[in-house]
């Protein structure tokens, strides 16, 4: 591949009507309903398909990103992705292989599903987060029979977008009205479910407390990222954020100045998605912080942890507390090493992450501009702002908010799509190299465990103490020790995982005919 990322001028347009909206846009609908089908009848699956696509009539189609007349939110918005076991059964075996010898690179991962064993383990999903213990623990499985243990039973993927509970319910009841019947009874039968709904804290705020989805990437060439698309949206403040060409998300075999993508016509104006379903234990969490040896506050130790207050507020503009005059992109606008433009705070250079730690959750998933982190630079050796490595996330609470002395069981946490064209390059290296590995930022670290796991993610099953401790520099003296707070453990885990590819309108309809677009 080849990676050149500094021009995005040379770069056309996105075919935005042949690409599905969520890819390049977040709804703001907080309502959302994820269901995977399993197919029992291809050619009624096929008859689906065809149903759902822009312009059929049907009741419901799949949104593309095409902007909303006048800016009007829609009733609903629907999208869809296949597994590779789906796909297979679509575009039938022979196909696919002509697709995959065509597109090797980036079926990687995608090609054996998320739950075979080597991809689980490079990801984390291991111990009590690994495949066998997927789907039913987490109340959403709706089939009488056990998942099977690699996934192939598990299809198709649904995301249905909605403005409140009422009308997601009624859409959902439309959408099963659209499944073509068979012999057997319904073509595609939902084997999973689970419903993503604003906690009473509010929108975007998660089971741990935090106010989350701020920093998804500024796309270019993007009508909603204009200056007057910002002021539409109603955001008063300007946007520093670097600019991320839509490459990165949006597959095209020939880009003048990105990553040039080996791929099958098929895969044209589509990409790949990681689907995560992460149970949140927030009685675990609450210990830790509380934790009176600690010395420190709950709520400092878990800004350190995250890299925010709990409103949003960056440690690197206010390491002391929360700054509620904070609006719009000044949650956003910021640098670890060099101050952005319209920074707001104290500006202050946090090589030494003694504001925000290298831990912390947010430097890890996006180090900005922190050249020394593995990975993160350009090939002229300057910070590449992670550009290479973003994901979109389209992903939100489930399960009711946490109560003190609820009984046990109870399931509740993060659902939702983490997309890009590259799942190795992007989501898997995110995973590895950042989240579930320390010494990400080689020979730059002086912590005493090499900054750890991820502290929100947590470690593994481990007899190694390093691994179950989080460390940051305390205020004041740089030469002092590192603060130690020992007892981290895994706050999250994987109830269930898979691999999408999310096909332009174009390539779902060939999937929907189970053909192939002719190779040029």
């Amino acid at each position: 591949m080849n990676n050149n990322f500094n021009d995005t001028n040379a770069e056309p347009v996105p075919q935005l009507s042949d690409i599905q909206g969520l890819i390049l846009r977040g709804y703001n609908l907080p309502y959302v309903r994820y269901i995977i089908f399993t197919i029992k009848d291809v050619e009624g699956a096929r008859g689906f398909c065809k149903k759902i696509l822009p312009g059929s009539n049907e009741p419901l189609t799949v949104t593309t990103a095409t902007p909303w007349q006048n800016g009007q939110k829609p009733a609903y918005c629907l999208n869809v992705g296949f597994t590779v076991f789906g796909l297979k059964k679509f575009i039938t075996e022979t196909q696919y292989k002509a697709v995959a010898n065509k597109s090797y690179e980036l079926f990687q991962l995608f090609k054996n599903g998320a739950a075979y064993p080597d991809n689980a383990d490079l990801v984390g999903d291991t111990d009590d987060s690994a495949p066998a213990l997927w789907w039913k623990r987490s109340d959403g499985w709706q089939s009488p029979t056990n998942p099977a243990k690699d996934g192939s039973d598990l299809d198709v993927q649904v995301s249905l977008f909605a403005h409140d509970h009422d009308s997601l319910e009624l859409h959902y009841q439309t959408l099963l009205g659209m499944i073509p019947a068979s012999a057997n009874g319904p073509s595609m039968m939902p084997v999973f479910m689970k419903d993503s709904e604003p906690l009473p804290q509010g929108d975007d705020f998660i089971h741990f407390g935090y106010k989350d989805s701020f920093s998804q990437p500024r796309l270019s060439k993007v009508p909603w990222n204009t200056t007057q698309g910002r002021l539409l949206l109603g955001k008063s403040t300007v946007d520093d954020r670097p600019i991320v060409p839509p490459y990165h998300f949006v597959i095209s075999p020939r880009s003048p100045s990105g990553p040039t993508y080996n791929s099958h016509p098929l895969l044209q104006n589509g990409t790949f998605a990681a689907f995560r379903l992460l149970y949140q234990d927030v009685k675990a969490f609450n210990k830790f912080i509380n934790n009176p040896k600690n010395g420190a506050s709950p709520d400092l130790v878990a800004a350190k942890m995250c890299g925010r207050w709990f409103d949003g507020t960056p440690l690197v503009i206010s390491p002391e507390k929360p700054d509620p005059n904070l609006k719009d992109f000044d949650f956003t606008n910021f640098n670890y090493i060099n101050p952005t433009e319209n920074q707001q705070g104290i500006r202050q250079n946090d090589d030494l992450a003694q504001l925000c730690p290298y831990a912390s959750h947010i430097r890890r998933t996006n180090p900005r501009d922190d050249g020394k982190v593995k990975g993160n630079t350009n090939p002229d050796g300057t910070a590449a702002n992670a550009q290479a490595k973003r994901i979109m996330r389209r992903a939100g609470p489930y399960g009711p908010e946490y109560t003190e002395k609820e009984p046990a069981g109870i399931q509740r946490g993060l659902v939702g799509l983490f997309i890009c064209a590259n799942l190795t390059e992007q989501f898997l290296f995110i995973m590895q190299s950042w989240i579930n590995m320390n010494n990400f930022r080689p020979g730059a670290d002086n912590s005493p465990n090499l900054s750890g796991f991820d502290p929100l993610f947590g470690p593994p099953k481990s007899t190694i103490p390093q691994f179950n401790e989080f460390d940051y520099l305390p205020d004041g003296a740089t030469d002092q020790p590192y603060k130690r707070i020992t007892g981290i453990e895994r706050f999250i885990r994987t109830d269930g995982s898979l691999y999408l590819f999310l096909p332009g309108i174009a390539g779902l309809e060939n999937i929907a005919n189970g053909t192939l677009p002719t190779l040029h």
